[in-house]
């Protein structure tokens, strides 16, 4: 005798786990962190010129023609997949990370690099284990180091005034050599001797070398010459405080890390002020304040426990002190966060929560 079991319909969405209910979604997320840098994009610009501009256009556009071929190639439902917007937020921080006055097309390799090598090799938005526009960074860095360093700008007041949008299309999309324009943006400054380097974290590395650091101690970062990275780090930490009211990221991590920064420079500093930045310097200098509120609160690429968090905060800073200072690179963060998101599985590990009925003392309930 045969008997059949008609199975019953499955009426409920089934999904897994957690089953949580919130506003905060992907896109509202990188829309706030969109938000959170138009204030240091500005500042840039004024700082920087207008190449900054046209970087972050090249960037935008070339990663949106990757995003649109990889959903080519896996039969993605285009709208659907750029209405995250991650290749925005991935376009913005190179541009504000790659030298201001760099050829176009090198823009444009980092930017595919980071989107379709670093990103959707790994499977996609939450699954790369690295972030993507600190790849294209470094991958940028490392394999064009003559064009990377001399496309610099030294930062001045009214910057945009001298690279306009027009003196700055000229170098970066027609190949007009960056020499003149670098020379005239550095002749707004009183100590323009003094910084030889790309950027100041450079110029002090190479005084140091050189043995002439005393000439340039005691910065004053209210002053003409270096004001440009104080008010580029109080934009970042403005943006930062917009992603924490909307909470978007927890203050627990950047609170941690510019701390560490912070008294670590300090102790290096005083133990060995011929090697090491100060603390202050450390904070202002860099990318400090943009790794303390857009890089190392990546929820993709950070730890994911409440400890963890704070240990990897902590382990990035250590980190970028080290290569600061003994390595040979001036502005470690790229490297430094790209070696802690390697190790974000291992801190997940080792900061673990307890599991439930395990680890209760002797006595207490069963």
């Amino acid at each position: 005798m045969q008997i059949t079991v008609k199975s019953a319909k499955q009426n409920l969405g089934i999904e897994t786990a957690p089953h949580i209910r919130d506003n905060m979604s992907t896109p509202r997320i990188m829309l706030y962190v969109i938000i959170a840098l138009v204030p240091a994009f500005i500042t840039t610009i004024f700082f920087f010129g207008f190449g900054v501009l046209w970087q972050f256009v090249i960037a935008l556009i070339s990663s949106l023609i990757c995003e649109v071929i990889v959903a080519f190639l896996r039969s993605y439902k285009l709208k659907h997949h750029l209405a995250d917007h991650a290749y925005i937020v991935t376009a913005l921080l190179l541009a504000l990370t790659l030298p201001p006055l760099i050829p176009w097309y090198f823009t444009a390799t980092a930017s595919a690099f980071a989107i379709l090598v670093v990103k959707h090799c790994f499977g996609g938005l939450g699954q790369n284990i690295f972030n993507p526009a600190m790849a294209g960074f470094i991958f940028l860095m490392i394999s064009a180091p003559s064009s990377f360093y001399q496309t610099y700008v030294t930062p001045s007041a009214y910057a945009y005034k001298i690279a306009s949008l027009d003196a700055s299309a000229s170098i970066i999309l027609e190949g007009r050599d960056p020499q003149e324009l670098r020379m005239q943006l550095k002749a707004n400054l009183e100590n323009a001797d003094i910084i030889t380097g790309a950027t100041y974290l450079e110029s002090i590395k190479t005084a140091k070398k050189s043995g002439i650091d005393d000439q340039i101690n005691n910065i004053d970062f209210l002053g003409h010459d270096f004001n440009a990275y104080f008010y580029l780090a109080l934009a970042y930490i403005l943006g930062g405080i917009f992603l924490i009211a909307t909470k978007v990221i927890l203050f627990q991590m950047p609170l941690s890390f510019l701390i560490t920064i912070f008294i670590g420079g300090y102790i290096w500093h005083n133990l060995a002020p011929n090697v090491s930045l100060s603390g202050i310097e450390h904070l202002l200098c860099g990318g400090t304040m943009l790794a303390a509120f857009f890089i190392i609160t990546d929820p993709v690429t950070n730890a994911g426990t409440s400890k963890g968090r704070i240990v990897f905060s902590i382990f990035c800073a250590l980190l970028i002190l080290l290569i600061r200072v003994q390595g040979s690179y001036s502005d470690s963060v790229a490297f430094a966060v790209l070696l802690a998101n390697a190790t974000a599985p291992l801190i997940d590990v080792l900061t673990k929560r307890r599991s439930f009925g395990i680890g209760y003392k002797k006595g207490g309930l069963q």
